[in-house]
């Protein structure tokens, strides 16, 4: 058995992502139960804003709590909403996004004289779950919370991980939901960025995603490109993405466009004022040279348009593709054996939206990840990242 499936907290995934993301919470509850209280002390410390004040308040101790209930009488003085979840984001409203008002865990600060000073009321999620603001503004009214903050699940791992309080039995359990969250939840966000209407309305996000997985051979991180979009402040937004591409996948795929396009792309073509801005047109003008099609011994692609730039069968058995749609933005769209429609509507970033989304990130990392196809200086970016944001 690996090391995953031995790890104390290991449970396969259920159907319900919202049992599952209960499960979780459950987890970090009774850890921080079991051991010394200066961890939850320092833990909250480092993911709550300082400007409230709960590190300043002195906890005799604490009182764990899951599936919580809003209550018309509650017994703290004040509370606080605390959203855990692999992504942050602005987005006001999404697809599929239930009315659920119950809590997934909760903490709550019990002074010497045995009054509840503060409860930190946490709703979760996992995977690719996304906490909007109106799920939380809804919690925070339910709950009567005088204020919301959001951090992701690297920063609590961040936090756990190589924690030493002294206590053999104490740092298992620590080092097992350390492990337990490496390999079930360290997934995230490693650049995204905006586009807004003229109303300045948000109008779509773009990101890049990385993900941490301990079965993969050589290198264990896999990526992901998505979008949440609308046509209009008045519609929902709807999120598209990509497959999950194994580094393996990854440098198969991309590996299918030579390297000086790929670096002219990604990395970019001198501005004359000595950076190097990314772009699509030099992949658009390889295209247009014939730089694309199947290579000597590989089956036609599956796709029929005629701007697929690059196609593989990956690790699932399905077909990703790389696409110029209508021979101007780049998309990625992922077909299935029988060439139906795709599984999910294709991410795609105009000619725009590319350059803002590559410019959030350094010249050295993204040819480290699109030139050279190594990862980890992206997961270090991502580790780094979710630690300064939480």
């Amino acid at each position: 058995m690996n090391s995953r499936s031995t790890n104390l907290y290991f449970q396969p995934r259920y159907d319900s992502d919202a049992q599952y993301e209960q499960n979780v919470t459950k987890h970090l509850m009774t850890v921080l139960y079991r051991v010394d209280n200066s961890v939850t002390d320092s833990l909250l410390a480092d993911l709550l804003p300082e400007d409230w004040g709960v590190a300043d308040q002195e906890a005799a101790e604490y009182e764990y709590d899951i599936e919580v209930e809003p209550s018309d009488d509650p017994d703290y003085e004040e509370a606080y909403i605390l959203g855990l979840s692999n992504y942050r984001t602005d987005l006001e409203e999404v697809e599929e996004d239930d009315q659920d008002s119950r809590a997934d865990g909760q903490i709550t600060a019990v002074d010497q004289k045995g009054n509840k000073s503060f409860s930190i009321i946490i709703e979760a999620k996992t995977g690719s779950g996304t906490l909007t603001d109106e799920e939380l503004s809804r919690y925070k009214k339910h709950f009567g919370a005088s204020d919301v903050a959001t951090t992701e699940w690297a920063a609590v791992h961040g936090k756990f991980d190589d924690l030493q309080v002294g206590d053999e039995v104490h740092d298992f359990l620590i080092d097992q939901y350390a492990g337990f969250l490496m390999n079930e939840e360290m997934e995230g966000v490693v650049a995204e960025s905006t586009h807004t209407d003229q109303e300045e309305n948000l109008t779509q996000v773009n990101q890049i995603l990385i993900r941490y997985e301990a079965d993969l051979s050589d290198q264990s991180y896999s990526l992901r490109f998505l979008s949440w979009y609308r046509d209009s402040a008045e519609e929902d937004f709807v999120k598209n993405y990509s497959a999950w591409f194994s580094a393996k996948d990854f440098e198969r795929l991309f590996d299918q466009v030579d390297r000086d396009t790929r670096y002219q792309t990604f990395v970019g073509v001198e501005n004359g004022e000595g950076e190097e801005v990314p772009s699509l047109e030099p992949l658009i003008d390889w295209a247009e040279d014939g730089g694309y099609g199947p290579e000597d011994g590989q089956d036609d692609f599956k796709g029929s348009h005629s701007w697929v730039v690059a196609e593989i069968e990956d690790r699932n058995g399905h077909y990703p593709e790389l696409r110029l749609d209508a021979g101007e933005s780049l998309r990625f769209s992922r077909l299935t054996e029988n060439a139906s429609a795709n599984i999910r509507k294709p991410t795609h970033y105009d000619g725009g939206e590319f350059r803002k989304l590559m410019l959030e990130l350094e010249p050295n990392l993204r040819k480290s990840v699109f030139v050279d196809y190594e990862l980890e200086p992206f997961w270090d970016h991502y580790v780094r990242r979710s630690l300064e944001m939480g």
